[in-house]
C-alpha cells in the first residue's frame, strides 16, 4: 500500500501556506518578501500541485540478475508437525507451506527429506540442514534436538515465531527464538497499514537484490529482532528503520549467524506468501533462497554494486534555473572544478544557450544534462510533443556544449513511460528523478529502442529542506545532507545531493555543499561520479554475468586447490565496466583461502559472509575465471 504523502515532497498544500505565515505574523514579512524575490521564478504548479493532475507513477523495473548458486549439492531435514498443523485454523495453509519450502529447497540443489516425527527429526545429521517454518509449536524433545543438532555444529533455517509454545501449543516463551537466533531482543510488531522492509547491499541474503530495495508486504503481525551488525530490516516507505514502539530497537526482519560451533542459522520474520506484489514475491524468493543458501554452506556470486567495491555511489546535481538566479552556478561550477569534485548540471537550457561565460563553466566544471527548454512539466503531454520538447533542448545544449546530453531531469521530477522513450529516441540514456524511494539503487527501465537508467532521488533536495521543512539556515542542509548520506551508505545505495541556483547561492549554503564533499570523501567507501556515469556503470553492471564452473585442474605454481568451485565472468558483447568486483558469499571462513583471476592473485576484501575479489576490466567477448585456492605449504 503507498503511503498517503511523499515522505520527500516537493511541495506543500496550499492551507499549510497560509497557516504559516498567520503564525509567522510581523516577523514573517520579512521572510516573505525574501521568499517571494527567491522564488519569483519558480514553476507556480510547484508550489499549488493541486493546479495539475499527479503524473502516474513510473512502473517498477525488472530486478536485476539473481545471485549465482554454485553446484554443491546439500541435504535438508524439514519438520511436518501435528501440533502446528492444528495451531493453523486452517491445517492446509500450514502443509502448503511445507510444500512450498521444499520446493525451494530443491530448486536451489538441496535434496529433502521430512521428519514427522520427533524420531525422525533427532536423526538429522550434522552435515543435513535442519529446516522449521512455520513452527511455533515444539515440544520438549523437538527442542532438545534442535539444541544438540547445534551444538553439534549443525545448521538451521526457521521463521516467525519459532518454538514460542509447547508441543501442545501452550505459551511458552520467546526464549527459543533468541536462544537460536542469538538476538538481544525481540518484539513482535502489530499490522501495519503499510508494512515494508528493506534490504541492504553488503548481507548475506542481499546478493542479486539491487541495494536499498524495499519489499511490500501485506499486512500482518510480525517478529523483530534486535540484533547489531547490518541486516535485512523493517523499514517505512522511505527506507527508515521502523523499529518496535517501544522503543527497544528491534527491527531485524531476517537474521543470519554464525555458532560458536561452526554451525549457521537463517531466520526470517516473514512468509512466503506475504507479498504485496508479484514483484514483491519475487523478491521474498530471492531473500529466501539466499538466506537457505547461506545456511546450507552453498557459495553464492553476484557482482559487487559499484566500481573499486565501494560500499555506495554519490553524484552531485545542481538544476541551472530561474531568470536571474541561473546565474549563480558560476559559483558552484567554480568551487566544484577547484575542489576537483564531479558534479553534473541540469540547465534550463534556454537560459544558458546565450550566455558563453556560463555555458564555458559548465562544461568545465562537469557533466551538462539537460532540464527540458523552459522548465515546463512534460507529463500529460503527447509522445510527440515530449519528443519535440527534447529534442529541441537536446539539440540546443549539443550546440554549446559539443555533446548531446546524456541526462534528463524532468521538471517536478514527473517522467513516464512515454518521457523515457522520448529522451531515448532523441539520444539521452538516463533520467534522473524521484522514484517513490522503491529502491536507493539505479533502475534499468526497457524502452522499444533499448534501455534507459532511471537514478533516483531518495534525499531531500535543498528545496524541501529551505521550503517545505521551512529551514532558514544553512546548517539545516548539512544536517538534512548528512543524515540521507548516512543511511544511503548503510544502505549501499546511490546518493543524490541535488541543489537548484536559487537556493545554492556563494556563501553559507554552497559552504553547505562543501561540507558534505569533505565529509564524504573523510569517511572513505564512497564512489563519487556524475551522473552519466553512475548510469552508464548500472546498465554496463546489468550485463554482467557470473556463473559457477568446475574448478581448473591446475591452480597454479606456489597454491594448492581447494573444493570450492571456479567463477567464470563475462560480459555482453557492446557493454564494458572498469574496477568491477565480485561478491562471493562463502561457506567457510577459513582465512587461508585466496582468490586468483585467471591464474594471478588479486586484490580482495574480507567480508563476515565471504569476500569481495576485484576482477577489474571486462569488454565485451571477455571471460575471466576466478579460482580459490590456498597457499601451498613448503615440504
Amino acid at each position: 500500500m503507498r503511503p498517503k504523502r511523499d515522505p520527500v515532497p516537493r511541495a506543500k498544500e496550499a492551507w499549510w501556506w497560509l497557516g504559516g505565515f498567520v503564525t509567522l505574523g510581523f516577523v514573517g514579512a520579512l521572510v516573505v518578501g525574501a521568499g517571494l524575490a527567491l522564488w519569483e521564478n519558480i514553476d507556480i504548479r510547484q508550489v499549488t500541485p493541486g493546479l495539475v493532475e499527479a503524473p502516474p507513477a513510473l512502473p517498477a523495473a525488472e530486478p536485476s540478475r539473481a545471485a549465482a548458486i554454485a553446484p554443491v549439492p546439500f541435504s535438508a531435514v524439514i519438520l511436518e508437525s501435528e501440533a502446528n498443523a492444528s495451531y493453523f485454523e486452517n491445517p492446509d495453509f500450514y502443509l502448503d507451506q511445507l510444500e512450498r519450502w521444499a520446493e525451494l529447497i530443491e530448486d536451489v540443489g538441496g535434496a529433502v527429506r521430512v521428519a514427522r516425527s520427533a524420531e525422525e527429526l533427532g536423526a538429522t545429521t550434522v552435515d543435513e540442514l535442519m529446516v522449521l517454518p512455520e513452527s511455533p509449536c515444539l515440544s520438549s524433545e523437538e527442542l532438545a534436538i534442535l539444541g544438540a543438532h547445534l551444538a553439534r555444529g549443525g545448521s538451521v533455517v526457521a521463521n516467525w515465531a519459532l518454538g514460542v509454545r509447547d508441543g501442545e501449543c501452550e505459551w511458552r516463551g520467546w526464549t527459543t527464538l533468541t536462544d537460536v537466533t542469538g538476538a538481544e531482543a525481540l518484539r513482535e510488531l502489530p499490522a501495519r497499514e503499510a508494512l515494508y522492509l528493506t534490504v541492504p547491499g553488503g548481507v548475506p541474503t542481499s546478493p542479486g537484490i539491487d541495494p536499498g530495495t524495499r519489499v511490500e508486504l501485506r499486512p500482518d503481525p510480525v517478529i523483530a529482532l534486535r540484533m547489531p551488525g547490518e541486516r535485512i530490516y523493517w523499514s517505512d516507505w522511505a527506507l527508515n528503520p521502523s523499529p518496535d514502539d517501544e522503543g527497544l530497537g528491534a527491527d531485524v526482519a531476517v537474521s543470519t549467524t554464525r555458532t560458536e560451533e561452526g554451525g549457521r542459522v537463517t531466520w526470517f520474520g516473514l512468509r512466503m506468501d506475504q507479498g504485496a506484489t508479484a514483484l514483491d514475491e519475487a523478491r521474498i524468493d530471492r531473500i529466501l533462497r539466499n538466506g537457505l543458501l547461506w545456511a546450507a554452506g552453498t557459495p553464492s556470486a553476484a557482482p559487487s554494486a559499484w566500481p573499486g567495491a565501494a560500499r555506495a555511489a554519490l553524484v552531485f546535481v545542481l538544476d541551472v534555473e530561474g531568470v536571474d538566479e541561473y546565474v549563480n552556478a558560476l559559483d558552484a561550477a567554480a568551487m566544484f572544478e577547484l575542489e576537483e569534485l564531479p558534479i553534473t548540471f541540469f540547465p534550463v537550457s534556454q537560459l544558458v544557450e546565450n550566455d558563453d561565460r556560463l555555458a564555458d563553466a559548465l562544461i568545465s566544471a562537469g557533466e551538462v544534462g539537460s532540464q527540458t527548454v523552459d522548465h515546463t512539466p512534460l507529463v500529460g503531454m503527447t509522445a510527440q510533443e515530449q519528443s519535440m520538447r527534447l529534442d529541441r533542448s537536446w539539440r540546443d545544449i549539443e550546440s554549446w556544449t559539443g555533446v548531446g546530453p546524456a541526462g534528463l531531469r524532468a521538471p517536478e521530477e514527473a517522467v513516464d513511460s512515454i518521457t523515457l522513450r522520448a529522451w531515448k529516441q532523441v539520444g539521452g540514456s538516463y533520467v534522473l528523478a524521484a522514484n517513490e524511494a522503491r529502491t536507493a539503487s539505479p533502475e534499468v527501465h526497457e524502452t522499444e529502442l533499448g534501455p534507459i537508467v532511471l537514478l533516483p532521488r531518495v534525499l531531500k533536495d535543498d528545496y524541501t529542506v529551505i521550503v517545505r521543512d521551512v529551514t532558514l539556515r544553512s546548517q539545516g542542509l548539512v544536517t538534512a545532507w548528512l543524515a540521507g548520506t548516512k543511511k544511503l551508505r548503510a544502505i549501499g545505495g546511490l546518493a543524490i545531493v541535488a541543489g537548484h541556483t536559487q537556493i545554492i547561492v556563494d556563501g553559507p549554503r554552497l559552504d553547505a555543499v562543501r561540507t558534505i564533499a569533505d565529509t564524504v570523501r573523510a569517511q572513505g567507501g564512497w564512489w563519487l561520479a556524475q551522473a552519466d556515469e553512475a548510469a552508464d556503470w548500472w546498465l554496463n553492471r546489468s550485463a554482467v554475468e557470473v556463473r559457477w564452473t568446475d574448478a581448473s585442474m591446475d591452480p597454479g605454481p606456489g597454491f594448492e586447490a581447494t573444493d570450492l568451485p571456479d567463477l567464470t565472468v563475462s560480459i555482453s558483447t557492446g557493454s564494458a565496466v572498469d574496477d568491477l568486483w565480485v561478491d562471493v558469499v562463502l561457506p567457510t571462513e577459513d582465512e587461508r583461502i585466496l582468490p586468483t583471476v585467471d591464474g594471478v592473485s588479486v586484490e580482495y576484501v574480507d567480508e563476515s559472509w565471504g569476500m569481495r575479489v576485484r576482477v577489474g576490466s571486462l569488454i565485451g567477448g571477455d571471460l575471466h575465471r576466478i579460482s580459490f585456492v590456498t597457499v601451498a605449504t613448503t615440504p
